[in-house]
């Protein structure tokens, strides 16, 4: 097998996938999901998600939601139409002309669960060939960290979402943390305690200095998916990564508004106010929190901003603010901002509400 003989000669790990028991993030069977996590607004934001058209990190991140909630049966729906629209290179959820490289790594966790479920071999091999593309295919910076996209050879904050979590969760958690602390080295900015935007390869220099509030956001979530992720024998890394997000926080909430929201550049009050940041340091840290690694002192913040976050869903479901499509520029909506909606309440409805003292909206 090319992963196979790959993966051997460089080093990266063993040689076969590692998929990790359904019952360790997925906590409720599919009937009790669906009588219990799905409220009426909750669902409408939902249906609205699936409305959308999806691009492949679209697809992959709306999969995940599906994942968290526990919501088995939706989660194989989309599993499948990911290893449908496998491309030619082996890349998942492509859907016509598809620019971005570890994007299409965020579709892995539901799929390899998925075949888990169902025993599926096209499932797996799908799976299989979009690690063999990310290990052996894709371009890739002269150190081996993989490019954001086709567009250039430059690593973004948001590729700490949308690649080393979902690589980690496929069996590779050593180069999944090495992938993600190349990003960190390069984009990380000190005094600030947050991320710039891009960084390029040919340069070797920052070319997006802004503090763009949904690179932020996929930042951080993605450093707590990772963490998540990572074995007890990577404590020292994990123990790193965690650092990392408590520090994040400090530079994000020291420019937050009185309303628990942010702006699109988060030191800059002259962009618009945007949603995305607050629904993932939510999420973020109901996460932390319930896994025992975040002070609890966080999450009166984290409740603020979810009722905050609750103000912009409108009638049709759509959670109002985050930046969107076609240029991520405005106030928008998008697929990826209702599937994050989603996971933030299931990540809250994970808390014991009646210990921490919140009260579901």
């Amino acid at each position: 097998m090319i992963r196979r003989d790959f993966l051997l000669k460089s080093g990266l790990l063993g040689c076969t996938l590692l998929i990790p028991p359904i019952s360790s993030s997925c906590k409720r069977a599919t009937d009790e999901v669906t009588g219990q996590f799905y409220t009426p607004l909750r669902r409408r934001v939902m249906m609205a998600m699936l409305s959308m058209q999806r691009q492949n990190w679209e697809h992959g991140i709306a999969s995940q939601a599906f994942v968290e909630i526990g919501d088995q049966e939706m989660m194989v729906l989309m599993a499948k139409e990911a290893a449908v629209r496998l491309g030619a290179d082996g890349r998942l959820a492509v859907l016509g002309t598809a620019y971005g490289i570890n994007d299409s790594a965020t579709p892995l966790e539901a799929v390899l669960r998925s075949a888990d479920i169902l025993d599926d071999h096209e499932l797996r091999s799908a799976a299989e060939r979009t690690i063999t593309y990310l290990f052996k295919d894709a371009p890739r910076t002269d150190e081996g960290y993989i490019h954001h996209s086709y567009h250039g050879p430059e690593l973004w904050a948001d590729t700490l979402y949308m690649g080393p979590p979902f690589i980690a969760y496929a069996g590779y958690p050593g180069e999944a943390y090495r992938q993600a602390k190349g990003i960190i080295d390069r984009i990380w900015i000190q005094e600030e305690s947050l991320f710039a935007s891009r960084w390029n390869a040919d340069t070797r220099q920052i070319t997006h200095p802004n503090f763009w509030g949904l690179g932020n956001a996929h930042a951080i979530s993605g450093m707590t998916k990772l963490i998540e992720h990572l074995p007890g024998t990577m404590k020292r890394e994990s123990d790193i990564l965690k650092n990392y997000v408590r520090s994040h926080l400090t530079g994000c909430l020291r420019y937050m508004r009185n309303d628990y929201l942010f702006h699109n550049i988060i030191n800059d009050p002259s962009t618009f106010v945007e949603t995305s940041l607050a629904m993932r340091i939510a999420d973020s840290i109901f996460k932390g929190v319930e896994a025992g690694w975040l002070d609890r002192d966080y999450l009166d913040t984290a409740s603020n901003m979810r009722n905050a976050i609750y103000g912009k869903v409108n009638e049709f479901g759509y959670v109002t603010g985050v930046p969107g499509p076609p240029a991520y520029s405005l106030p928008a909506r998008s697929s990826e901002g209702q599937a994050f909606f989603l996971m933030m309440e299931a990540s809250f409805d994970s808390l014991d509400a009646e210990q921490t003292k919140l009260i579901p909206s």
